[in-house]
């Protein structure tokens, strides 16, 4: 049985690069068909709500929150770095 840390670690991981993925399959169209838009948006709330969660409850596991967190903001800042 893998401790509740591990799979959230995991979870976070596997959203992390399902979002990246669908980001740079869909980056080489300038246009999104809605649907495909429509799944973007749903995966950026997801990765929002993912990084409020671990800061919300980080008292519960502070060392994972952090490494969570600065997953998700090191994407963030990546993205912003491409002009995404």
């Amino acid at each position: 049985m893998l401790p509740g840390g591990l799979i959230a670690v995991l979870l976070v991981v596997g959203v992390t690069w399902l979002v990246v993925r669908t980001i740079s399959t869909t980056g080489a169209v300038q246009t999104l068909a809605p649907r495909e838009r429509q799944e973007l948006e749903a995966l950026r709330a997801l990765v929002d709500d993912l990084k409020e969660t671990a800061w919300e409850h980080r008292e519960l596991d502070s060392p994972l929150s952090t490494i969570v967190i600065d997953k998700i903001r090191t994407y963030e800042r990546h993205r912003r770095d491409l002009g995404g």
